[in-house]
This record gives C-alpha cells, structure tokens and sequence, in this order.
C-alpha cells in the first residue's frame, strides 16, 4: 500500500513555521526528538491490526473537508482502497451505505463539539460487498478551535454483526415459535423452554425448570424405548422421533421430537437441545381420513379399499398356513322394495342390522366389508375343508334371514352369496373377487336365500361365450355374413315353388361355417336380432335383384328368431323394410318361425303374426313335431305352411317311430288344412315315398344343396322332377304299406349290432337279444298283427322273427367263451335275416294277390 508516512507529517508540522514566526527554541528541541521516534511510532502503527489513519483538514474547505494525511497498510487490506482511492473529494461519504449515511455525517458533525465519536455503520469494500466498521475518531483543533487533524482507527466487526443477527433471530425463534423448544444441561436437567413448549404441556416455565422431562411420560411407550433413545442420542448426537407425553392436564398427545448434543470448542457435550412438534390434530385427521378412506360411513364396516388390503393378508397368511381362504360375496334379496316404499331411512337401518349380523356371524380373524348399495364381502379364512366354509356360510344365511325388527315394523330379508376358495381358486384378488360376484349373481337367478360355489370351468365357458360374442358382432360389422339358398319343390307339379333362405359365415381363416357353428352362441342374445335384421334386409335386396335382373319372381322364406319374435316394432320395421322394395309382393315373403319359439309366449307371437299377415307376408311353422304341444296350439297360429322337421324326414325309412311322425304331421295339416313341405330329402327313394304319403313340397339335399345367390337361377331353369315321379309311380307299395320299409330297415340294422358285437367292435346301442323287447316284435303284435294276421306267410314271418332272436342268444353267448368259434357263425346269422326279409317282402305281394282276388 502506498501509504502515507509519519514523515510526511513532520513535514506538515514544520510547514506551519513561516518567516514572520520563527519557531521556538522549545519547538526546535520538540522537532528533534519528533525525527527520532517518528520511525519507531511509524513501525507500531503499521503493525497495528486495526486499520489506522490521520485526516488533515483541508485548508479553505467550506464543508469540513479532509484528506488523508497517513493510512497504515491494514486500511488497504480492509477496504481494498488505495490511499489514492482516498484523496478523491467526499471519497469516505459515497461509500457510506446509504441507509447509514444520515446518521454518520451527523456524527461527523459532532466531532466539532464533543472531540471524539465511536459509531458504526456499514462501509463499501472495494469489491462491492459491504462490510461493518467500528470507526473510532479522536480530533485535534488549531489555534482558532476548528479541527485540524482527525486521528481514528476501524475494525471489521462484520462477524460480530452477523453474529448478533443471528442471535437475535434464534432469540426470536427461541421465543415465537409455535414449536415446543427444551434445553436441558449435560444431566438431562431443564435449563430454559418457551412459551410453546408451554403451552404444548400445559406447564409454566417456573414449573419446569431444573426438572428432567421424564416426567412428561405417557407411559405408553415401555423404557426400552427411551434407553434405545438415549442410547442413539449419546451415539450420534441427535435422536428423532414419535413421543407420546402426557399433558398437564392429563391428556396423552403425540410428538415429533428432536434432539441434538449442543458441543463447546473442545467438542465436549455442554447441553441438549429438544425441539418438540405437537402431531396430536394431525394424527387425529389422519385417522378420520383413514376411516373415511377405509370405511363404510354408514356400517362402520371395512369398504372395498380396506377389504382389498385385507385380502392381501389374507391370502399370504393361507398360503403360509396351508390352509383355505373363502371369499364370499353377498347381496340382500328383496331389499329394494324396503328402500323405495318405506323410506331410505328404513333402508338404513335395515343395512346397520345386517351388518351387525354379519359380524357376529363370523370369528374375530375374519373380515365383513360393504361393498356399496346392499351388496357385502366376506372373507373366511384359517378353513380346512369346504365344508367348513358350507357350515359358516349356513349360519350366515340363518342368521340374515331372521326377522328383523324396528318398532312396529318387521322385515324378513334373505341374501345370496357366491363363493370362491383359494387357492382352488388360483386367481388374484381381482380375479377371486369378480368369481365370487359372478356365484352370487347365479345364486341369486336361482331364487335367492342360497350360496353357490364359483364354477372355474363354468366361467371358462362364459369367457369363451363372449369372445364369441364380441367376435360375431365384429362378423356383422365386417360383412363377413352370406345368404346361401336352398329351393323348395312340388314334385307332383314338377314346379320350383320358391327357396329357404340360410345363413352362413365366410370366416376368414376357418372358411364357410354353416348356422350350427355360430348360431347357438347368440340363441336369446340381441345380436340374433341384429343378425335377423341383416338376413331380412339381404333377402329382399337378393329377391328384387332377381326380379329385376333375371326375371325370377320367387317366393322366398327367411326365419325369424323369438328374440326378434319378442321386440314390439318388428312389424313396423318388416313395415319399413317392405316399403323400400315396392316391386317385391309382400305375398312373396314367407317368415320361418321356429315351433319352439312360437309355443314360447303363444299370445304374443299370435299377435305378432297377425300384424305382419295383414302387411301381406305369410308364416311357415318349421321343424314342427319338435314342439309337443303342437297339436293344441296349431289352429290358434296364423300360419300356412306346415315344415316337417329333418330329423323325422331323414331317418323315415329306417325308424318307424319317425315315419309315424311323418305321416301324422301330413295328416294333421291336411286336417288343418295348411300346406306341408318337407325338410330333409336326401335321396329320390325319400322324395318318392314321400309323394306317395301325400307330401308333394320337399326340400333337402336330395334335391339341392344351399347354392350362392348366382346360381340359383341357372339351377331353377334345369331341374328336372321325374326321377322323383317315375320312382313314385313305380313303387309296388300302397301307403299303408310303406311301415313294412320300416321294419325290413330296422330288422337289418338290428342284425348288423349283432355282428358288430361278435367281431369285437364297441356299439353305441346294444341291441336286446330278446324277442319280445324289440321293434319288430312290437309291429307284428300290432300293425302288422291288424294288416297282414290273416296271411298265412305272417305265421312263418312270426317263427322266423323268433329263430333268429335265439340265434342271436346263442352267438353271443358262445362269444363269451370262444369269440372266433362264435365269429365262424356269423354267415348263419346273415342267412336268417335274408330269409326273414324275403318272407315281410312276400306279406306285400300276397296281400295285393288277396286284394286281386276279392
């Protein structure tokens, strides 16, 4: 630092000699020994650690003016100024903080009266941070009384300030905070507390101190805990934690507690600082949240939240324990009438009573849960069989199903319950939960008051069920259904009279998929009327492209579902529908209604039917003979055509018991005077018997199989009915001849069981070796008793029907103990059936002789 020297001031001082006042030989003998301590004086304040200086007052100055006169090298080092920094006018003032300026240019003032002023303010450093001095000034007047020279020195009592503001800040922490704050002497002795510790314990300050906070102890925490705690704090330094103390008054309140070893300069513990936070209201609000988060308001009973969480545990603890767990899920039957027609009131109450039941139902490790409205959970566990879970879950049942009782008014409330065991029930908790759910909802479609067991492989069903659900809706979306069309024929006219129209599915990747893979799925479900709507609006659209484009006005049947059978506006949109293709007859349409569906809801699809017959269409009752009841209900539908089910058709000629169907639907609507057509025509032999039995109308593969829309002109233009009528015309069999086809058929397969049993092969239907149990025998003490008994042939048709049931006994027996001897005798077997057939074939010949005859 260049600062300024003593020298120099022995210069000033000399300055002031002049010529007209010499100095004194006092004053010289002063000068002299002021050169010689000047050195000594200059080396003590430049080692001084404050930084000191001298100002000189500026000769002329108006404002009292000075400059410096000597800085030692420590004013450098404090301001970071140089002493030329300082000679620049009103340097000291301008870097006086602003908000101290005022105060230290009036102590400056001072100087002038008092000689000396100490004051502090905060002064810029040269870096531009601000540092506080303590400026300590001593003046030096002349001769007139003004001030000559200042002699001063500062200290950085930046610390200091900084020291005591903190201080200041921690006395007003100390004394407002809202925490409890403790400080206790190295012995755990109290030495000092604030006003919120006492107002968190109730006690004064005068109360507590010189006293050791053990007397605060609620006693719910055991002395192992508060050694554990003294031991951390002497370990470590600190300790936190939850205390639970006890109030002056007696009331128990938790706090946050924290503890630090205040430590001296020689790292000894010299006290202990305790800062103590009252979680008493919060604990207290996080318990009512809890309850409103984790409990039913209403029932007091666990929610869903609580009893999801319980099955956690639950489920864990039966894994550990090798045991069953029981998730039950409960819904009250008939609770709702006493909700609506009392009041909600009521309904409360009732709700308040069953879950008290509930609870007393079960052991205390079990868990009852509200699960929302009037729907409960439950969960069982520590089982060690099902019936176990049977027995409590009856009890449960008799003890909901108890009247209840409130005042005057009584309620009789049952529930169902579905039930699921895990872990035979490996699902998760979602899983277990909507198993149980799916029980109780079976329960309940079964009348209710009732558990039921969840069913892994039933719901694996359902699953299936609705993935093929969701998959036929997406068929619909994607136009991935076709109408395939089968004709209908009169074979005594040799006339096409019309076609069925048939579904199918060009699936695409399992291919065309005929009704049976896809209808069932939906039988009952909305998408079966969807689908009906479709097959409908698609056939009028395929019939009016006929009639336009080919010139073929046919009529055409499309069937018609009970779910569509059972919407209300099916004849306003079959209305609409009608109305969009106005070339198209409505006598062209025929709607196929299953015999089964109609005898469902007989008034309404009476209704319905009428509706539709007066817009013009006609109705066709198919697969009738299914329906038993349909002798009674016929008269009573609006329908015209009669439709033989295949199953009767198709096995005719080899099943009596169908061919008697057959003949009795044909007769019972020529009675009714309806039209017949007949379904399953699979060979020329069907159709012709079938035209001798009076059935003209057939359809089936025998005549054609269901063809895409473009082929079925080209096929109505080429058929060709006399193989059909040649055939009839043909057959030497009157009808009433037409059972003995029957029998022969019968006999023969009955035959063929035989066999297949002697040569080791498995039959679905053992055949009865005894005579008098079989068809044949049947027949000839019946029908052909009555048509043939006066033939002498039917005599040898009897004995030969008789030899060949003891040859049957015979080889089977003999096949249980030598099966190749029994084997070898086959051919007999095969000789008396040949024999047997040609004695029922002659029954016919000889009776048209005898006719012949008369």
């Amino acid at each position: 630092m260049a600062a300024l020297m003593l020298p120099d001031l022995k210069f000033q001082l000399d300055s002031a000699a002049t010529p007209d006042h010499p100095p004194s030989e006092g004053q010289a003998q002063a000068d002299i020994a002021l050169e010689n301590v000047l050195p000594t004086l200059t080396q003590i304040l430049d080692l001084n650690p404050a930084a000191t200086f001298i100002l000189q007052a500026i000769p002329g100055s108006t404002d009292h003016a000075f400059q410096p006169l000597y800085l030692n090298p420590q004013f450098e080092h404090m301001t970071g100024y140089t002493a030329a920094d300082w000679r620049q006018p009103g340097f000291w003032a301008a870097h006086v903080h602003p908000e101290d300026r005022p105060v230290a240019l009036a102590n400056q003032y001072r100087l002038q009266h008092q000689g000396q002023i100490e004051h502090e303010y905060r002064f810029c450093h040269h870096d531009g941070h601000y540092l506080w001095v303590n400026d300590r000034l001593v003046a030096q007047y002349d001769a007139k009384g003004a001030i000559s020279l200042l002699m001063g020195v500062w200290w950085d009592i930046t610390g200091r300030k900084e020291t005591e503001a903190r201080l200041r800040l921690a006395a007003s922490v100390f004394a407002e905070a809202h925490e409890g704050i403790l400080i206790t002497d190295i012995d755990a002795n109290v030495v000092d507390v604030n006003a919120g510790f006492s107002m968190m314990t109730g006690y004064s300050r005068e109360e507590i101190l010189g006293r050791n906070p053990r007397f605060l102890r609620s006693g719910r925490q055991p002395p192992e805990f508060y050694v554990a705690m003294w031991q951390t704090l002497l370990d470590t330094g600190g300790w936190r934690g939850e205390v639970w103390n006890r109030r002056k008054d007696g009331q128990a309140i938790i706090v946050l507690l924290n503890i630090s070893a205040v430590k001296a300069n020689d790292g000894m513990v010299t006290h202990y600082v305790g800062v103590l936070s009252d979680l008493t209201a919060l604990r207290q609000s996080e318990q009512r949240l809890e309850h409103i988060a984790y409990y039913d308001p209403l029932t007091r009973l666990p929610n869903r939240n609580l009893f999801t969480d319980r099955m956690y545990q639950a489920l864990a603890q039966a894994d550990r324990q090798n045991t069953l767990l029981a998730v039950c899920y409960l819904d009250l039957d008939g609770f709702k009438p006493v909700n609506d027609t009392l009041s909600h009131a009521a309904g409360d109450k009732l709700l308040i009573a069953v879950a008290e039941r509930l609870n007393r139902g079960v052991r205390g490790d079990d868990t009852v849960a509200r699960m929302g409205g009037d729907e409960f959970a439950v969960l069982l566990g520590g089982l060690s069989s099902v019936e176990e879970c049977e027995n409590a879950l009856t009890r449960l049942l008799r003890s909901l199903s108890r009247l209840h009782v409130f005042g005057d008014r009584s309620f009789e409330i049952t529930a169902s319950i579905g039930v699921t065991l895990y872990p035979n029930d490996g699902g998760d908790t979602d899983a277990l939960l909507r198993h149980a759910d799916q029980a109780m909802y079976l329960a309940k479609q079964a009348g209710g008051n009732r558990y039921l067991m969840f069913d892994a492989e039933h719901d694996r069903r359902a699953h299936v069920h609705r993935a093929q659900l969701s998959r036929i809706d997406t068929a619909l979306t994607t136009g991935e259904f076709r109408l395939y069309y089968q004709p209908k024929v009169d074979l005594r006219e040799g006339r096409v009279i019309g076609a069925e129209a048939l579904v199918r599915w060009q699936h695409p990747e399992r291919g065309l998929l005929p009704p049976s893979q896809f209808l069932p799925a939906i039988e009952g479900h909305p998408l079966l009327a969807k689908l009906d709507c479709w097959v409908l609006a698609e056939a009028l659209n395929q019939m009016d492209r006929w009639q336009t484009q080919e010139g073929l006005p046919l009529t055409l049947s499309v069937n018609i579902s009970a779910t569509t059978l059972q919407q209300p506006d099916f004849p306003d949109r079959l209305a609409v529908r009608l109305a969009v293709h106005p070339q198209i007859a409505p006598a062209q349409l025929e709607l196929e209604v299953l015999e089964t569906a109609a005898l469902n809801d007989l008034n309404h699809t009476a209704q319905v039917l009428e509706q539709c017959a007066r817009l013009g269409v006609s109705f066709a009752l198919d697969d009738f003979g299914t329906g038993y009841s349909s002798l009674a209900y016929l008269r009573r539908l609006p329908v015209r055509t009669v439709k033989i089910d295949q199953s009767f058709v198709r096995d005719m000629l080899t099943d009596a018991e169908d061919m008697a169907i057959v003949e009795g639907v044909i007769s019972l609507a020529q009675a009714f005077q309806r039209e017949v057509v007949a379904e399953g025509v699979e060979t020329v032999l069907h159709g012709a018997v079938l035209l001798k039995m009076g059935c003209a109308c057939v359809q089936g593969y025998g005549i054609a199989r269901p063809m895409p829309p473009d082929a079925l002109p080209d096929w109505v233009q080429n058929f060709d009915p006399h193989p059909f009528q040649a055939l009839s015309q043909s057959l030497p069999w009157l009808r009433e001849d037409l059972p003995l086809l029957t029998v022969i058929s019968d006999h023969q397969n009955w035959c063929e069981q035989i066999a297949a049993q002697l040569r080791g092969e498995r039959c679905p239907t053992l055949p009865t070796p005894n005579h008098h149990r079989c068809h044949f025998d049947h027949w000839c003490s019946g029908a052909g008793q009555r048509r043939y008994g006066n033939l002498a042939v039917f005599q040898a048709v009897e004995r030969l029907h008789h030899q060949t049931h003891v040859l049957a006994q015979e080889l089977l027996d003999l096949h249980r103990a030598n099966s190749a001897v029994a084997l070898a005798r086959l051919p007999e077997l095969h000789a008396a059936r040949d024999e047997l057939i040609a004695q029922l074939q002659r029954l016919q010949q000889e009776l048209q002789i005898s006719h012949l005859s008369e």
